[in-house]
């Protein structure tokens, strides 16, 4: 009797021996599967692709004042600990969005963090995108449809160009809000909550998905009740917590906090894109709800038809199996759809960004439910696979794209513009046009050519114009210069005139205040007038 206990025991320790030693080496359930390698790879190769054309768009004057030197020289004035009063825009830093990503940025900008590195990490986080897509289809399907279903992430048309339409913070919700969503599915509200966090921190109108996901989380899971399903650990109040949290968090932002910093004003986007509908958010969702009739009839347009083919076609129309799940899209789509800005209904620019995480996950809990249990399950994976390949041929502006030509390439005029951005010593105030003012853009006064001498896209309706004569330099491409202001810059530049020109090459032109306006050519020769040298 006590032999055969030893023996059990030692049997016991060689099999915790064998497992540690399986691990160790690889092997078990510690074993990487080949789907899970193969999309780790892809993810890599995405990474680096679309990292190197970002940056080279950048470098090669690709790259606009907005939103690319906003959203750059607002977080360099942020890690200073400063003011925050973004000249680029003509706004507060936090009246503008609520960005507190900003904050996690700061101790890169404190090393010389800039635009290359918001490229580069914008392109990371898209990538990435692909993981948790692949972590939901594997555990609701299986490990060769999460493969597949990832592969379409990394082809999808809308998440490439969102890595060349500059740099914006929304884009880096796509990831986190999928963790968030996979994490829920597993019970780990730790995971969840952090995900949910991140989510948060990039943009203020971003809560407004996650005050939906609450309710699509509290329909889900009273549906998997009614069939006997089993469900999570311990989220029983978690659908009811992320609704209150994503809407309070919505109204804190847009209600008290940007208010607070835009002059008592709410957020500019409400009459920049959606007069039509109201001057205030309230407003706009009181016409929506008294005239459906209206939005249907925006919905119904042509342009708003292409949108919805370039949005769902490279998954095979699939998220339309869910659509309980694709109402988390519903606030973003919805404010596309009604807005004014053409190019919030196209897949080219940032406006998508909300909208990829519901999209995908209507994706895959869709072919779930209605697909997979059918003998014709691998065809639809290859539909699915051959409409992501096609589109991403016909649409995206991938290395295989046809668009691939829209990023921006190295000319000759590149060192032109290069040498155009040396010459303005930092620190020194400067005007420039849109493509050379993000190479600038880390200082306190840096404008948005026209302004301040022409006040265009500043502040809330052009308010509280900057003085002309707090500006010591020009940089200007001047085939970016509309016809109608190139007289503004012969004046300035003319022979006695408020600037000197100190480089004029290939159209592209830097000049330094040498007078004050109104100032004589003989007083600024006897020192009359300071600049910033250089």
């Amino acid at each position: 009797m006590l032999r055969a206990r030893i023996e059990a025991v030692r049997a016991r320790i060689r099999a915790v021996d064998t497992s540690i030693l399986e691990r160790r080496i690889g092997r078990g359930r510690f074993k990487a599967h080949p789907a899970a390698l193969l999309t780790a790879v892809g993810i890599a190769v995405w990474i680096v692709v679309f990292g190197r054309l970002a940056i080279g768009h950048h470098r090669n004057f690709g790259t606009w004042s907005f939103d690319m030197g906003i959203y750059d020289q607002g977080y360099w004035l942020v890690s200073r600990f400063g003011q925050t009063f973004v000249t680029v825009r003509g706004l507060e830093f936090w009246g503008q969005h609520i960005n507190l990503v900003a904050y996690l940025y700061a101790p890169f900008y404190w090393l010389g963090a800039g635009p290359t590195f918001l490229m580069a990490t914008q392109a990371a986080c898209l990538g990435l995108g692909a993981w948790p897509v692949y972590l939901l289809a594997r555990d609701r399907i299986g490990h060769w449809y999460g493969l597949g279903f990832a592969t379409a992430y990394l082809f999808y048309p809308a998440v490439q160009f969102v890595s060349w339409a500059n740099y914006h913070p929304e884009a880096m919700i796509i990831t986190p809000f999928l963790f968030a969503w996979w994490f829920a599915s597993k019970g780990s509200w730790k995971g969840y909550w952090i995900s949910l966090a991140f989510v948060l921190m990039m943009r203020e109108d971003v809560a407004l998905a996650v005050t939906v996901m609450g309710v699509v989380m509290w329909f889900g899971r009273r549906r998997a009740r009614r069939r006997g399903e089993e469900l999570p650990p311990g989220g029983r109040f978690v659908p009811l917590a992320t609704t209150l949290i994503g809407g309070g968090w919505y109204l804190l932002c847009t209600k008290v906090l940007i208010p607070h910093f835009n002059n008592g004003e709410e957020p500019f986007y409400v009459a920049y894109f959606y007069s039509a509908w109201g001057t205030t958010m309230g407003e706009v969702v009181g016409s929506i709800v008294r005239h459906p009739n209206r939005v249907v009839e925006d919905a119904t347009k042509v342009d708003r038809l292409r949108f919805y083919r370039d949005l769902f076609l490279p998954l095979g129309l699939f998220p339309f199996a869910a659509l309980g799940i694709l109402f988390m899209a519903a606030p973003q789509m919805l404010a596309s759809v009604i807005g004014a800005s053409p190019y919030a209904r196209m897949i080219n620019y940032q406006y998508t960004t909300v909208m990829i995480a519901p999209i995908f996950i209507a994706a895959v809990e869709g072919y779930r439910r209605w697909i997979h249990p059918r003998p014709f399950r691998r065809w639809a994976m290859a539909w699915l696979i051959g409409c992501a390949v096609v589109t991403n041929v016909a649409w995206s502006p991938s290395p295989i794209g046809d668009r691939n030509v829209i990023w921006a390439r190295p000319t000759p005029r590149v060192a032109v513009l290069e040498r155009a951005v040396d010459l303005v010593p930092t620190g020194a105030s400067v005007t420039a046009t849109f493509s050379l003012l993000p190479h600038l853009a880390h200082r306190k006064d840096v404008f948005d050519w026209p302004n301040p001498w022409k006040t265009a896209y500043w502040g809330n309706a052009n308010e509280n114009p900057r003085d002309p004569a707090s500006v010591e330099y020009l940089a200007l491409d001047m085939r970016h210069v509309a016809d109608g202001d190139k007289t503004i810059v012969a004046g300035l530049t003319r022979p006695g005139g408020e600037f000197e020109v100190v480089m004029d090459d290939q159209d592209v032109l830097v000049a330094r205040r040498i007078r004050s306006p109104g100032q004589s050519a003989d007083a600024s020769s006897s020192g009359g007038f300071a600049g910033s040298g250089g």
